[in-house]
């Protein structure tokens, strides 16, 4: 797979995590989403890329309307870059959806000038579907909040490689 799908400034898509740490300051934040057909889940890391957030859930429209509420998250709170859930196959493959999300992350790109990580999202819907069971939270909350709950699992899983690689960031 190549690690660079565009670039041009600040603005490239990537799946390599060192190369988008390159990117990366101190100060800024990171936006997660998890989007789909129907629905863009979100979550924000803190100022320090420790701790991802829960964010707002974004029922998608046409996407000039996606992006406009898009805009006003990354305005509103300071977002220097973006990590973009990839749906692979099981078998590590790019599917229909891969292909959606992959024309949505070019779509992205174009709109704002800002570095975006391709991340496996495989089994993030899974797994914290699976702990908001365990914790015994009833179906219909699950469903309402997954969306943001996989937003905010990838983003944590992107935070805390970061963490373990010892992350040393450009000013």
């Amino acid at each position: 797979m190549n690690s660079i799908l565009h670039t041009k400034s600040k603005s490239t898509i990537t799946f390599d995590i060192n190369l988008y740490k390159t990117f990366l300051s101190q100060k800024g934040k990171i936006l997660s989403m998890d989007a789909s057909k129907t629905k863009i889940g979100t979550a924000i890391s803190d100022d320090r890329k420790r701790v991802a957030l829960s964010h707002i859930l974004i029922e998608r429209e046409k996407l000039d309307k996606d992006f406009n509420k898009i805009k006003l998250i990354i305005d509103n709170n300071h977002i220097e870059s973006v990590v973009l859930g990839l749906p692979l196959n099981k078998d590590g493959t790019k599917g229909r959806q891969a292909q959606s999300i992959m024309t949505f992350a070019g779509n992205l790109n174009k709109r704002f000038d800002l570095p975006i990580l391709m991340w496996d999202e495989r089994f993030s819907t899974i797994g914290i579907e699976r702990e908001m069971v365990i914790t015994g939270l009833k179906k219909k909350y699950i469903k309402k909040n997954i969306d943001c709950a996989s937003a905010t699992w990838i983003l944590q899983g992107v935070l805390d490689r970061m963490k373990y690689n010892e992350v040393n960031y450009e000013n």
